[in-house]
């Protein structure tokens, strides 16, 4: 089997999932890194590694691991020999080594498949702006599901228990950060991901309107993306608009140094902010500087 790399995400026909369409609570971002993490320094049996991570004199019951491992195994991160019943990596031991090369791995890797519940319930997420902070999961599944008519019908429907799984997830690969049960928008960790691998010309300002092109061109679940045009439901942001969630990672790479934002006033070309009275860059912006 040949391993997937960071540039090398299809292999002929299969298309690489690293995540199961339905989430539940235990299948988290660190027990899944620790599993592979484990497999990564040496080959085991499935009941091996179940032994070593949860051990049953500390919990008898076997389904936290093996929700894990049926994650990590049906996304395609790790296989069992069917010989020798040892469990190997299918990405890079490079893959795995720390949490933020296993976020950009994931990344990578999940969005090969345009029609993953999750991507899809993401943009749907960032999209919605300040709505979220009064919703429980309750009503964020029933709002998601019924704009985007699923119907009884389609087992992929997202339910409480699946967001709830979804948002260690989501702050995980960089979309916010969870206060008080919400997840708060905010693409800062998403986008320093995305401009360490960039080309895009750096210490000079660009036009805000290129920036948004190539944002698109990498990241399609994010703001002008096609996988975010897909999935906007009936939330409408008016042409040029920004999200609540890029708008807030806009600003904090700006107070970090990571960007400079700019608002020309005779500039031909205006994009917009969400609207925050209390930092520097108010709402509108016409350019755009990576580094400073």
């Amino acid at each position: 089997m040949t391993k997937i790399g960071s540039n090398n995400l299809l292999k002929g026909w299969l298309v690489i999932m690293p995540f199961i369409e339905r989430l539940v609570n235990t299948m988290t971002p660190n027990r899944v890194l620790a599993l592979c993490q484990l497999v990564a320094y040496k080959s085991l049996t499935k009941q091996e590694l179940s032994d070593l991570l949860q051990p049953a004199h500390l919990n008898s019951s076997k389904e936290q691991f093996n929700n894990v491992f049926r994650f990590t195994k049906e996304g395609n991160i790790i296989e069992e020999d069917s010989v020798s019943g040892k469990v190997k990596l299918k990405v890079d031991k490079e893959n795995v080594a720390n949490p933020e090369a296993f976020r950009r791995i994931v990344s990578k890797l999940g969005l090969s498949n345009p029609n993953l519940m999750f991507y899809r319930f993401t943009s749907w997420y960032l999209m919605r702006g300040e709505s979220i902070f009064a919703e429980t999961s309750k009503d964020l599944a029933v709002a998601f599901n019924s704009e985007m008519q699923f119907g009884d019908d389609i087992p992929n429907k997202y339910n409480d228990t699946n967001i709830n799984a979804w948002k260690k997830w989501a702050c995980f690969l960089g979309y916010g950060f969870q206060h008080g049960g919400i997840v708060i928008p905010n693409t800062d960790v998403r986008l320093i991901d995305l401009i360490a691998d960039s080309t895009l010309f750096k210490g000079e300002f660009i036009p805000f309107a290129e920036f948004m092109g190539w944002l698109a061109s990498v990241s399609p679940e994010l703001d002008g993306g096609e996988l975010f045009n897909r999935n906007k439901g009936e939330t409408i942001l008016p042409s040029q608009h920004l999200s609540l969630g890029l708008s807030s990672g806009l600003r904090t790479l700006h107070d970090q140094g990571v960007i400079e934002l700019h608002y020309q006033s005779d500039a031909l070309d205006t994009w917009f902010l969400t609207r925050c009275n209390t930092h520097e860059i108010v709402m509108e912006v016409s350019e755009i500087k990576i580094g400073r």
